[in-house]
């Protein structure tokens, strides 16, 4: 007989994702792209010259960089490290590189296209800096012709560079990582001697940055070779590190294993997560880490903001990536007396909720959408802000109040949001779409199935599939179009007609049998 009462509740408590879209890593990213925006117009007005402590904390809104790194390590390794770990389809490099060049450079180029002749007339007339900023090498010129870190309304395309590389770099580093991890019999047949075997060599990796940085002066002092790949590893390490701890959690045999622990602690300790990366924050803000204003750093400084940095980035990323997928769902009656008295404990802990809400709530998400274009917009937005209404930079003579400086700020956040929209809609969307349809081209055509099905498995957040960053299978979490690809419930017939009640009766009497 079927139970009456049939409402879902949680079974067990699940692991982290290692596929899927999650908004509340789109919250991440607003976050670190706000927190760039920040310390540029800090800059601009001078803000960040004026040593009180919340000047301090504006100059080192640059924490936004590594964050992104971290979230590129982790969104972009994560179906290496599930491959390494659990076997699925290896992931397809050519499909990889086309989604990532499709991502980048539309938008980018655009940005090029207008902030190249309009703020450098005269380099513009030439073709060398046209093919550095379009080619993504700019990093590389010793003896560069612009100030700072890169031509006017351009110098954030710096940490580009270093994102590019990495693009690059990843599938010799994954296949390496890989093949380290999976020599021997035994690796074959254990998961978690896998696991650590490719922690061990992201470890090695990561550490790596703290010794390329030595490089940068000594023997010769070689300060370009900062904002390249290798003594920025650690960052992008600190992201693969979390991509294989939840693979791990996901791959190892029961709910209750050492990783998936783990992971559970941490995404129910985003407390004190948080703790830990605002004093880490807290210290970054003193003169250990260097001067406020961007410059060039000592050796110790260089190092220590490195480390500084990794500690924040690690804190706020890894607890949003660990929060458990949405539990399986089974009908209450089906439940024991413990169940029943861990739901009206609430089922999850609170921490992980909430983060996990405040973050994918409407704003965080969107602003997290069209992050990519916030960073790509906003010096040339404040160029020409600065220019329009005759202001002057610090460098011109310019002083500004703080009330004054807040509202440059707020004038500047609203035009970027603006631009980064229409950029988001008229130039990224359709070019992630032209992706989408290729990809659906290449995909061969499934099999099809009939009669009613059932899967015990919980399908994947918002019953949707996206496209996954490395084309590999469907799931991303860098804001990719839905492919309306459904799953099939429980229940549901081919024809896609409700059955739940078939389903639930046909499960009950299997239970029974048992």
């Amino acid at each position: 007989m079927i139970p009456a009462r049939t409402d879902l509740r949680p079974l067990a408590p699940r692991s982290p994702a290692v596929a899927g879209h999650q908004d509340a890593l789109d919250g991440l990213r607003a976050v670190a792209a706000v927190a760039v925006l920040v310390t540029h117009v800090g800059g601009l007005t001078g803000y960040v010259l004026i040593g009180t402590p919340a000047s301090w904390v504006v100059s080192r809104g640059n924490i936004g960089v590594p964050i992104f790194f971290v979230l590129s390590g982790l969104l972009l390794y994560r179906p290496w490290a599930a491959a390494a770990l659990a076997g699925p389809p290896a992931v397809r490099v050519t499909t990889y590189l086309r989604r990532r060049a499709l991502r980048i450079l539309p938008a980018y180029w655009a940005v090029v296209l207008i902030a190249l002749p309009v703020l450098s007339p005269g380099p513009a007339r030439h073709a060398w800096p046209w093919i550095q900023y379009l080619l993504l090498i700019q990093n590389y010129d010793t003896h560069p012709w612009w100030l700072g870190t890169g031509a006017p309304g351009l110098a954030q395309a710096w940490s580009l560079v270093v994102e590019v590389s990495f693009y690059l770099a990843l599938p010799l580093l994954a296949a390496a990582l890989t093949w380290f991890a999976c020599r021997g019999r035994r690796a074959a047949s254990d998961v978690s001697l896998r696991a650590r075997r490719l922690l061990a060599g992201i470890t090695v990796l990561g550490a790596s940055s703290f010794g390329w940085i030595v490089l940068a002066y000594y023997p010769h002092a070689e300060f370009w070779f900062n904002a390249t790949l290798p003594p920025l590893m650690i960052w992008f390490a600190a992201g693969m590190a979390i991509a294989v701890a939840s693979a791990w959690a996901t791959a190892e045999p029961g709910p209750d294993g050492p990783a998936s622990r783990f992971c559970r602690a941490v995404a129910s300790s985003a407390g004190m997560c948080g703790l830990v990366a605002g004093s880490a924050f807290a210290i970054a803000c003193t003169p250990v880490a260097g001067p406020e204003f961007i410059t060039i750093l000592s050796l110790w400084s260089a190092e220590i903001r490195l480390a500084l940095f990794t500690v924040v980035a690690l804190a706020l990323v890894a607890p949003v990536a660990f929060a458990p997928q949405p539990a399986r769902r089974v009908p209450r009656a089906s439940l024991g007396p413990a169940m029943h008295r861990h739901l009206r404990s609430g089922g999850q802990p609170a921490g992980p909720m909430l983060l996990r809400r405040a973050l994918g709530s409407p704003v965080p998400r969107f602003l997290g959408k069209i992050s990519y274009g916030i960073f790509l917009w906003q010096l040339f937005i404040g160029a020409a802000f600065f220019a329009v209404l005759h202001l002057k930079s610090p460098f011109q003579g310019g002083v500004y109040t703080g009330l004054q400086a807040a509202g440059i700020l707020a004038a500047i956040s609203v035009l970027t949001i603006a631009a980064a929209t229409a950029s988001y809609y008229l130039i990224e969307r359709p070019a992630r779409r032209l992706t989408l349809t290729w990809l659906r081209r290449l995909r061969p055509a499934l099999p099809r199935r009939t009669g009613p099905t059932w899967s015990p498995h919980p399908k994947p957040d918002s019953s949707r599939l996206r496209e996954d960053e490395s084309g590999r299978q469907p799931a991303d979490n860098d804001q990719a179009d839905d492919l309306r690809d459904r799953v099939p419930e429980p229940g549901h017939d081919q024809a896609g007609t409700s059955s739940p009640q078939q389903a639930l009766a046909h499960r009950t009497a299997r239970q029974r049998g048992q």
